[in-house]
């Protein structure tokens, strides 16, 4: 179960939790850190699938989320989940210096949901690369050779 319910300290992590599964049309993401699961973030549509809510979370040791899928309350099941005291089953994710979920599933299948963790604004250079690179992934091809700094 969650160790410890309060946040601790300022918002500091960018997290972007994405559903990316073919049953939504309406997705928001709930959570803890949503006025204790009282006010859920709508998720923007990317394209496809893709839908994408960015919150920002202090560091501490877990949260609880889900996402609102057309109404229905839903888990993510690439995503580690957890009992809460009242034995909902929810998806957790763990922010300590840097955020990490770790997938229950060794090899995610192609539609799955997918959480990534910023820890700081990105500059319009990586925001340019980090988009190119997610366009090579998606489409197996990649026109162009990316050099780390």
């Amino acid at each position: 179960m969650v160790e410890n319910s309060k946040h601790e300290g300022p918002a500091t992590h960018a997290v972007t939790f994405v559903w990316n599964a073919h049953e939504g049309e309406n997705v928001e993401l709930i959570g803890d850190f949503t006025r204790n699961w009282k006010e859920p973030v709508k998720a923007i549509h990317k394209g496809g699938p893709r839908y994408e809510a960015e919150v920002r979370l202090a560091q501490r040791k877990y949260y609880y989320y889900k996402f609102i899928v057309n109404g229905d309350w839903r888990q993510s099941p690439t995503s580690p989940t957890e009992s809460d005291d009242r034995g909902n089953v929810n998806n957790i994710l763990e922010v300590g210096d840097v955020a990490s979920v770790t997938p229950s599933i060794q090899h995610p299948k192609k539609d799955v949901n997918i959480v990534k963790v910023i820890d700081r604004p990105l500059t319009k250079n990586e925001q340019f690369m980090l988009a190119k690179a997610a366009r090579c992934v998606e489409f197996s091809v990649c026109p162009i050779t990316l050099t780390l700094k």
